[in-house]
């Protein structure tokens, strides 16, 4: 809406931004990052889905530009409410990603990644574009950077690479608010090539769920599961998950978890599923539980 264009401006103007493309060169980074702060909030605050989505179109393209300044892979962006901005264990790449609650209890993802091409010495930025709100078959499916599944990710987890491969893997733990009955975590794998990115790949060996190039948790939407990486012991713990009443069998928005764990465990080239973990000498580490609560709210 042009209301909403002029709203912003007003805000960035009276809060000293200058806006004109043609005096961007003289605009700091930093000056860039309150931009964003304000006009995320903006999203954030915004009373409509119309208006929600219009003012996200406004951050995207201030983050895009943000991101293409020859400081911006050096530079923090978590300044900038509710946004996630995570950085590969070997320092290849950095991912931001955000959701946009909806009035229906869905959300639309967004996500960039930037890393660098050693081969073009130069910096790349690449937007994920898609994001589902309902999908069939998605553990089958492998995504890439045009066709993206769409969450938010809180954890990267190094892969092993041949040296001197272009080819690069990485495990992302990820949530999903599906919708207003259901909520999801997810094991994902991204692969950076010279070809682009892709998402999904043959890394798990699970006893039930056979040839799936992911891994998902769905469950009730008011439950907390947790999805955690253990670094020491290489393997992905998660609650196991039950129905809450025994007729809801199969109804995947009626599970909710138990304090019993399975893992996957980084075995011979596979992630593979390990039923009734013993977590007992893990108590100590307390389960990471994302998003936070604030995440979920309008």
């Amino acid at each position: 809406m042009v209301i909403i264009r002029i709203l912003i401006s007003i805000i960035l103007i009276s809060s000293g931004f200058i806006l004109r493309a043609d005096d961007d060169a003289e605009v700091s980074l930093r000056s860039k990052l309150k931009q964003l702060v304000v006009l995320r909030e903006a999203v954030l605050k915004a009373e409509t889905d119309e208006e929600r989505l219009e003012t996200n179109a406004e951050f995207l393209l201030f983050l895009r530009d943000a991101l293409n300044h020859e400081e911006s892979f050096k530079t923090n962006f978590d300044t900038i409410p509710k946004i996630g901005d995570l950085r590969s264990p070997d320092g290849y790449f950095r991912m931001l990603s955000w959701n946009i609650p909806l009035e229906d209890e869905t959300n639309k993802y967004h996500c960039f990644i930037q890393y660098y091409d050693r081969k073009e010495k130069e910096y790349k930025l690449v937007e994920l574009k898609k994001s589902y709100h309902k999908l069939k078959g998605e553990t089958r499916r492998v995504f890439n950077e045009k066709d993206w599944y769409g969450a938010l990710y809180y954890k990267i987890i190094p892969a092993k690479y041949k040296k001197g491969n272009r080819k690069r893997h990485y495990i992302l733990l990820g949530w999903d608010g599906h919708n207003r009955y259901s909520s999801m975590k997810v094991i994902d794998v991204m692969i950076i090539s010279p070809r682009g990115i892709r998402f999904g790949a043959d890394l798990f060996d699970h006893p039930e769920d056979r040839n799936i190039k992911r891994f998902i948790l769905e469950y009730q939407s008011d439950a907390a599961v947790s999805l955690k990486y253990d670094k020491h012991k290489k393997r992905i713990i998660f609650n196991q998950l039950v129905p809450s009443q025994p007729d809801l069998e199969g109804m995947q928005e009626f599970y909710i978890p138990l304090l019993e764990f399975d893992a996957f465990e980084w075995k011979k080239r596979k992630w593979r599923f390990v039923h009734d973990l013993d977590v007992r000498m893990d108590v100590r580490e307390k389960p990471y539980n994302f998003p936070p609560e604030e995440q979920n709210s309008n």
